[in-house]
């Protein structure tokens, strides 16, 4: 088991928690019965595509997804060295990162307004679009048209940014700070599952195969790096992360990784797959286990010369299979 270290050692301007707090127009309005549907047979009601959960759908929910795709893109690179933290209501983030991305976020603002004045200039044939699509209905839809000025104020950008604090710091054995000290214990096994959740989808895409990509090996990086971010919420994260780091230098930095060299990254994304045992076993039996990985397999002299990272080609491999001697017992790493 891990022995975490406690939660008030959590410096609380180390964490910064961050929505996208976007406001999107759904496309839809109320139904008005009376006025929409005033002598309608309830065996003749609208399509559920056009009317659903008291709601009439006035243009294709297409038009709405380049607003959308902002919330994602913000989503991403807040993701791409944070994780979701629940207990918080947000994507936890450290410092440093929160800066990075205010200092993008006028970008992601200029995007949706963009997106909605491209919706704003799009409504008349979306309108007229959804009208042809639906002609038994069509009198329903035009006579609630929203006005430009009604879907701008349905439109806003805006981000919710907060750090954590106790609710009572002048009496720390308050029940409030209690439970302000169980969420915040969340933080740990949040990140973690974050970086478990990465390292799986990569080895999903290089588990088995001969030759790496340096795109791949860039993911890879990036990973470590967010694990090291997060030094401050364990004691032994930062010496694991330090020793994963130190085997990935030993890469290649240009060209094709080749089979020995994909062989090495599998180990260590293998290791970050599983965290939890990662920070269990300690920083000794890590560097021990690196090792060996590293006697067997790093080979930067073989590696492959550089090629187009838009394809990715896995032959027969041509490099001689390397003969693994038995490992020393007592390095199997489980719980």
């Amino acid at each position: 088991m891990i022995n975490a270290t406690t939660h008030q050692s959590i410096p609380s301007n180390h964490l910064v928690i961050i929505n996208s707090n976007l406001q999107i127009w759904s496309g839809t309005v109320k139904v008005q019965r009376e006025q929409d549907l005033p002598d309608v047979d309830k065996d003749k009601l609208p399509p559920k595509t056009l009317v659903s959960d008291g709601r009439k759908v006035l243009i294709d929910p297409k038009e709405l997804a380049a607003m959308e795709s902002v919330r994602k893109a913000i989503e991403r690179f807040l993701k791409e060295e944070g994780f979701s933290f629940r207990g918080a209501g947000g994507i936890a983030v450290t410092h440093e990162r929160y800066e990075a991305f205010m200092a993008k976020s006028p970008e992601f603002e200029q995007d949706f307004k963009d997106a909605l004045e491209t919706l704003i200039k799009r409504l008349p044939d979306a309108y007229q679009a959804q009208e042809d699509k639906y002609p038994d209905w069509a009198f329903m839809l035009a006579q609630s048209r929203p006005t430009d000025t009604q879907i701008r104020n349905r439109c806003k950008f805006g981000l919710g940014i907060f750090q954590l604090a106790p609710p009572d710091p002048q009496n720390p054995s308050s029940a409030g700070n209690a439970y302000y000290q169980d969420m915040l214990g969340q933080a740990l096994p949040e990140m973690l599952k974050s970086i478990s959740s990465g390292a799986d989808k990569l080895l999903e895409k290089v588990r088995g195969k001969s030759r790496m990509l340096q795109s791949q090996l860039d993911n890879v990086r990036r990973l470590v790096k967010k694990l090291k971010a997060f030094g401050f919420l364990h004691e032994d994260i930062a010496p694991a992360a330090n020793a994963l780091d130190s085997m990935l230098t030993k890469l290649p930095v240009q060209g094709t990784l080749n089979m020995a060299n994909t062989l090495l990254c599998v180990t260590v994304l293998e290791q970050l797959a599983n965290p939890h045992q990662l920070l269990a076993n300690g920083k000794a039996a890590l560097e021990d286990h690196l090792q060996q990985a590293e006697d067997l397999f790093v080979q930067p002299e073989l590696s492959i010369p550089a090629t187009d990272d838009t394809t990715v080609a896995d032959p027969a491999p041509t490099t001689p299979v390397v003969s693994a001697p038995a490992r020393r017992r007592g390095l199997t790493m489980t719980m």
